[in-house]
């Protein structure tokens, strides 16, 4: 069995012949050139595992196939030996410093060619092995990394069915929401997807990776309500002073609870979102929302997407303390909200999505009759 190839690289079939035969002597296969050109067809085929480059040759000489082979990804990576007489030190010295491994003065004997090849084949091949190695370890490491995706997956899809059960438990509790996590759920997605197709030129435009936390992360809205009296929430009539004190506790009641999720898992976009919406949903555009009275662009964005879908919603179905309004009707207090309690420019938005809000009204709530659309308000 050889012990590597080594292509031969000589205009001279004499000296050719002489390196053909010690090369084949030491146990390697060799293969043979009579220039540059002739040399680089051959590599193209098959790279050897070292090169023995005379530098004067016609067509192409030893220096030009050097500098064709550094230019080249693999072939750089073949070793390649100069044989040259010593006059030709300067040329020696040059191809060193471009990439020749090795050289040896005309004439050579067997014992110095036989170290040179053994030297330059067993670093190429200890390479070949580093390579291969290294090729194995990324193969087995995208193996792996495929296999923690999937288990994250189906890990964050168990997080996420806990939490959404968390929220309709807490949902469960206020009577008449229905399907409320449902819809506000793809409100927000058909609103901030608009948003993203028509960027607000006062913002950031909106991401995909966006899109994906806001509809995650939309159900955690009301999750403080777990801390909420039912006989706040399901009172017939409207709240006093001190009641609807305790009913606002629950945007920073359900924010400390996901920061404490946060705390202990840090890193879940879609958890920050929530404590953003959760904490932030009942902020106005005006400054006279709460908990903390933030104004206008100082409210997230996903706290304000969520606004107007929470509202709409509330609106246009039933609660303990109140019937539903028709769509006109709910629409028409949005629009009189444009700039007051919601952002303007998502309001319009808002407006132009009427079809689609009507279509997850019928999806979720089973009642496909025909509700007017109203005119966007004049902007303010």
């Amino acid at each position: 069995m050889s012990e590597g190839t080594v292509l031969i690289v000589e205009d001279s079939v004499i000296i050719r012949r002489l390196i053909r035969d010690q090369v084949r002597k030491l146990g390697y296969e060799p293969r043979e050139a009579e220039n540059g050109a002739e040399a680089l067809k051959d590599m193209r085929v098959k790279h050897p595992d070292c090169v023995i480059l005379d530098l004067m040759m016609p067509v192409m000489s030893g220096p030009e196939l050097l500098e064709i082979m550094q230019n080249d990804p693999v072939m750089r990576e073949v070793p390649v030996i100069v044989v040259t007489a010593l006059s030709d030190m300067d040329k020696i010295v040059y191809c060193i410093e471009h990439g020749a491994a090795d050289y040896m003065p005309k004439p050579f004997r067997a014992q110095v060619l036989r170290a040179r090849l053994s030297a330059c084949i067993d670093r190429k091949k200890s390479h070949d092995r580093e390579i291969a190695l290294q090729r194995q370890l990324e193969q087995q490491n995208a193996h792996l990394e495929e296999r923690v995706k999937e288990q994250v997956k189906q890990i964050t899809a168990a997080q996420l069915g806990t939490i959404f059960a968390m929220c309709k438990l807490a949902e469960s509790r206020d009577f008449d929401t229905g399907e409320h996590l449902e819809r506000v759920r793809e409100f927000c997605s058909v609103l901030a997807t608009a948003m993203r197709k028509r960027p607000n030129p006062e913002e950031e435009p909106l991401t995909g990776e966006f899109l994906e936390n806001i509809r995650i992360a939309a159900p955690l809205h009301d999750i403080g309500k777990v801390a909420v009296s039912d006989l706040i929430l399901q009172k017939p009539g409207k709240l006093t002073v001190e009641e609807f004190e305790m009913m606002k506790k629950h945007t920073t009641i359900g924010y400390n609870l996901l920061a404490d999720v946060d705390h202990l898992h840090p890193d879940n976009n879609f958890i920050r979102m929530g404590m953003e919406i959760a904490l932030a949903h009942h902020e106005k555009w005006d400054g006279t929302g709460y908990p903390n009275g933030l104004a206008g662009y100082g409210i997230p964005v996903s706290a304000r997407i969520m606004a107007l879908a929470d509202v709409y919603d509330a609106l246009s179905h039933q609660r303990c303390y109140k019937p539903a309004l028709s769509h006109e009707e709910s629409m028409t207090i949005i629009g009189e909200g444009r700039a007051k309690h919601f952002d303007p420019y998502l309001t319009d938005l808002f407006f132009d999505l009427q079809d689609k809000l009507l279509d997850i009204a019928v999806q979720f709530d089973g009642k496909p009759e025909v509700m007017p659309r109203i005119v966007k308000p004049a902007a303010v």
